[in-house]
């Protein structure tokens, strides 16, 4: 890699939760993109990155496991009683030495390695920063209508001010206000994932079903870094041939693709 050898003292370990019981699309993070399941694609993106010492998927499903294993990955079992991802990783982390956990979801296949360096360089620079959340901005209108992408607001300091289904902020006067969207890659300090783990949950995390709103709710700070490129998540299986298609034509993604079939 090529940081600071005093700030990389702290050890950094990628982690990727992933189950089959997805309720909207049931075995996603096997589901093939281009012939290679969807968690591969995003296991060996995070191994290019030089921000992560080591990747990990977390799983609480023996097809997961095996098929991580199988094509050269490293895998860890978990509980099937976790409701929040974040629950996966706090149990794995046991199991892994790090100071920092970079979570990755499963289902963003088309990540750039590279985002994950400004997520973690504001966390190695500050002792008291807790937590990170990648975000990406948002280009197209209809996200702000889109239920499943979580919107979401920014401080002046670049923290995460709120998260929300709905779309915010309300534009009551046109300016350049930037709209901007939560992504499924963050970044948590070892002590602060177990605190996390057992905070209270909050109504507003469960109305909006906002995992980080239990974050915010009990007043802990999540830094937003910001992607300016719009991300593609797949949520539904008509998303796939919209990744592939991406993949085939884009060329930074096929580049990228190119490499992760080499792996």
């Amino acid at each position: 890699g090529n940081m600071d050898k005093s700030m990389k003292s702290k050890k950094v370990v990628a982690v990727i939760p992933a189950r089959m019981g997805a309720s909207r699309f049931p075995g996603k993070p096997l589901v093939k993109i281009l012939g290679l399941p969807m968690v591969e694609h995003v296991r060996r993106r995070v191994c290019l990155s030089n921000a992560v010492d080591d990747v990990y998927v977390a799983t609480c499903d023996q097809e997961i496991f095996d098929t991580v294993s199988h094509l050269g990955g490293k895998a860890i079992m978990t509980k099937d009683t976790h409701e929040r991802c974040t629950d996966r990783v706090e149990e794995a982390v046991y199991k892994i030495d790090l100071d920092i956990a970079v979570i990755v979801q499963g289902d963003e296949p088309l990540f750039e390695p590279e985002v994950l360096m400004d997520l973690v360089k504001p966390m190695l620079a500050d002792e008291t920063m807790n937590c990170a959340n990648l975000i990406s901005v948002i280009q197209d209108e209809a996200d702000l209508h889109d239920v499943d992408i979580v919107k979401t607001v920014l401080d002046e300091n670049g923290f995460v001010m709120y998260y929300s289904r709905s779309p915010i902020p309300h534009m009551r006067v046109r300016n350049h206000c930037q709209l901007y969207r939560q992504t499924g890659v963050s970044s948590f300090t070892k002590s602060f994932l177990h605190t996390y783990s057992k905070l209270p949950p909050t109504s507003l995390e469960i109305a909006e079903s906002v995992d980080f709103l239990r974050i915010l709710g009990h007043r802990y700070a999540i830094k937003g870094v910001v992607y300016e490129r719009n991300t593609v998540g797949v949520d539904r299986p008509d998303d796939v041939a919209r990744v592939e298609e991406i993949l085939l034509n884009d060329p930074k993604q096929k580049t990228l693709y190119e490499r992760i079939s080499t792996i």
